[in-house]
């Protein structure tokens, strides 16, 4: 799950995985690879959508998806924003 916590440590490191894992010591960040690439994967769709470059049903689907992933609507416009 997505959360606030989770985009605000993607956002202090600007989106660099890289970065962040070299900055990862043993401690529990909270966030796994798999959520970051989520992440990813989300802003590239929004990317998309904003270019015109998606159909409608992509878009719906990204909705959709972005529903299942945060758990509430504040965590969905942050992430938008990205």
């Amino acid at each position: 799950m997505l959360t606030l916590d989770k985009l605000k440590l993607y956002q202090r490191f600007d989106g660099d995985a890289d970065g962040w894992a070299r900055m990862r010591m043993d401690d529990d960040t909270g966030m796994t690879d798999d959520e970051w690439l989520l992440i990813d994967e989300l802003r590239h769709g929004f990317a998309l959508i904003a270019a015109d470059r998606a159909s409608p049903a992509f878009a719906a689907a990204l909705e959709q998806r972005l529903r299942d992933v945060t758990p509430d609507e504040a965590t969905r416009q942050v992430l938008r924003k990205l």
